[in-house]
């Protein structure tokens, strides 16, 4: 049960983010794409460092997350959450 709660969640986000994205493809004048308001160029995100170490952890097991996209900032991700063990225990 939870897991469908979580799929349905997920699948409602992503389609929520494709919505928004056509709006602001296909309805938005070009200036109004350049509000900073609107669009700013930095969006922060709160997240519990637990529920953010879990969720990455399952990923490098499942092989989703792939060290060769953006290695720099995922390693100083894995540094900050202090789970660069899990690497190391992948590899060996």
């Amino acid at each position: 049960m939870a897991i469908e709660k979580d799929n349905d969640r997920a699948s409602y986000l992503v389609q929520k983010a494709e919505v928004i994205a056509e709006i602001e493809l296909f309805y938005l004048l070009p200036h109004q794409r350049r509000w900073k308001t609107w669009f700013p160029e930095v969006i922060y995100y709160t997240v519990e460092v637990e529920k953010a170490r879990k969720y990455i952890r399952e990923a490098i097991i499942k092989g989703e997350w792939k060290m060769d996209d953006w290695p720099e900032m995922k390693h100083k991700i894995l540094k900050l959450l202090s789970i660069e063990d899990v690497i190391i225990d992948l590899a060996v």
